[in-house]
């Protein structure tokens, strides 16, 4: 190959370097979106994603990309390793945008940036009535374009749209799991349960719980962790998340209830675990497809190993509890390490996924997985959803949620279009128990270092295991390379029998 421009594998790279970059900039304006954009602007911000994904589809998605693509895999033999990885990304994103009308995908970025403004007013006012004819809209789209990829890549329509987003998972390895856990998880609830009756009460926290302390605190946490003002910064959002950017350049949010201070805090660690995935990944692969995160159960992994697997560790809250009177002041009493393990342990009855404690966690990410399989199938219509999801959250929590903020509209994520996103965070939790395991089991100074508020042996583990193989490798050569084995649900088994029915309180 004489000449960059007689590469067709340097042509093709360069074309989808500059929609990776582009896809910073959708990150870029979805975050100002969430966090400052004034709620006037949603039809404006849509006609913007809507170029953005139409320019996107262009770049990559057309005839010519993949003649040129198919001619640059018959130079596969004269490329590196990262190379060839990288062209077959380049390949299966080509196949997924190819596979959908452009004015498809345009549209569904219009009418999703629409959706989660009325998301917002529908959860502010508890009414689903506020969100359904936007919903339907979509679930239309996402019948369309998941038929259209289903077709293309030769999946069914919901491993189809799981593909986009978590790359060679399916329903065929996702139900086992689940089942597994939906068998396995509410005896053991019930079992923890009983052994709490004889905890003693928790002693009321008490100090100053302002969103400005809070604030403070919530920085304090992300220093802790290992993130900088050079490279992050933290703001506010009804929904926490975090956004891939660019490198150097990671932005996430939390929030914050004055009248329950552990939900900033779990917050900020989840979405600090995202962030510092993405400052981790390889800057040689930047804005490349090789160069992203290896999917969202990958991703879910880094933000639950360290808001639950390491930040509810026995080590790191002895290490919290007295972080937490230093910010937060009141009396000592109720900051000793005791009573902070007492009220972290303690399992909730709350309706919100983002507060359920770790056992109740994955059962509210099954209820979302089977509902959005029967509404992707046609086996549930969107204003059946408030009944279906009241009835299928009594039969898993015994409960039903008092109001649809509470249950229904209590996630961004269907106004987002992130449709065949949610099992992830199951499988994510799954992935970061086996992952925890097996990186205490390789270095037995990662607790202990926990114990003092230090990550850096928990970082030295992760990074060269997860953070720098990036997209270079499949998922399961990943898991499989990090742990030995492929992901399943025992070692989170293990992790919550040992947590909660094993360690003792003090």
């Amino acid at each position: 190959m004489s000449s960059p421009q007689a590469d067709p594998y340097a042509r093709a790279a360069a074309k989808f370097a500059l929609s990776c970059k582009l896809a910073s900039i959708e990150a870029l304006i979805d975050w100002d979106a969430q966090t400052n954009m004034p709620k006037g602007g949603a039809w404006a911000r849509g006609e913007q994603r809507g170029a953005l994904a139409e320019v996107t589809s262009d770049l990559t998605g057309t005839p010519e990309i993949g003649a040129l693509l198919d001619e640059a895999q018959g130079y596969a033999d004269k490329l590196d390793e990262a190379e060839r990885a990288n062209l077959a990304e380049m390949r299966r994103l080509y196949a997924h945008r190819a596979a959908v009308p452009k004015e498809l995908v345009v549209e569904r970025a219009r009418v999703s940036q629409q959706l989660q403004a009325d998301w917002l007013e529908a959860k502010a006012k508890a009414d689903f009535s506020l969100f359904a004819p936007g919903f339907k809209k979509l679930m239309a789209i996402h019948k369309e374009v998941a038929a259209a990829k289903g077709a293309a890549l030769g999946l069914a329509p919901y491993d189809a749209m799981m593909d986009e987003q978590d790359p060679g998972l399916t329903c065929a390895i996702i139900d086992p799991i689940f089942e597994d856990l939906a068998a396995d998880l509410p005896g053991l609830l019930a079992a923890v349960r009983e052994r709490q009756a004889g905890w003693p009460a928790v002693i009321e926290f008490s100090g100053d719980f302002s969103v400005a302390k809070q604030k403070v605190l919530s920085e304090r946490l992300a220093h802790i962790v290992g993130h900088s003002p050079e490279t992050s910064r933290i703001d506010v959002a009804p929904h926490p998340f975090s956004m891939p950017h660019s490198p150097g350049d990671v932005r996430f949010t939390t929030r914050y209830s004055e009248d329950k201070f552990r939900y900033g805090v779990m917050a900020t660690l989840h979405e600090a675990g995202h962030s510092m995935y993405e400052l981790n990944l390889p800057r040689t692969h930047a804005f490349s497809p090789v160069g992203f995160a290896r999917g969202a159960s990958a991703h879910e992994s880094q933000s639950l190993m360290l808001e639950m697997m390491a930040g509810r560790s026995k080590e790191f809250l002895r290490f919290l509890a007295p972080v937490l009177h230093e910010h937060l002041g009141g009396d000592a009493a109720c900051w000793s390490a005791t009573n902070v393990l007492n009220f972290v342990r303690r399992l909730d009855d709350d309706y919100i996924r983002v507060n359920a404690d770790e056992l109740s966690y994955p059962l509210h990410v099954i209820l979302r997985y089977r509902l959005e399989k029967a509404l992707l199938a046609g086996d549930l219509s969107v204003d059946d959803i408030p009944g279906a999801w009241n009835e299928m959250f009594g039969k898993l929590f015994g409960r039903v949620p008092p109001d649809h903020a509470k249950g229904c509209l209590q996630d961004i994520h269907w106004a987002a279009a992130l449709f065949g996103y949610f099992p992830n965070y199951a499988l994510g939790e799954s992935l970061a128990a086996q992952l925890f395991e097996r990186a205490c089991a390789d270095d037995p100074a990662i607790l202990p270092a926990l114990g003092r508020g230090d990550f850096k042996p928990y970082f030295a583990w992760v990074k060269p295991r997860i953070h720098d193989q990036a997209s270079l490798k499949s998922f399961d050569e990943i898991v499989i390379g990090a742990t030995g084995t492929k992901l399943s649900a025992d070692a989170l088994k293990r992790h919550l029998k040992r947590r909660y029915l094993d360690e003792a309180l003090d």
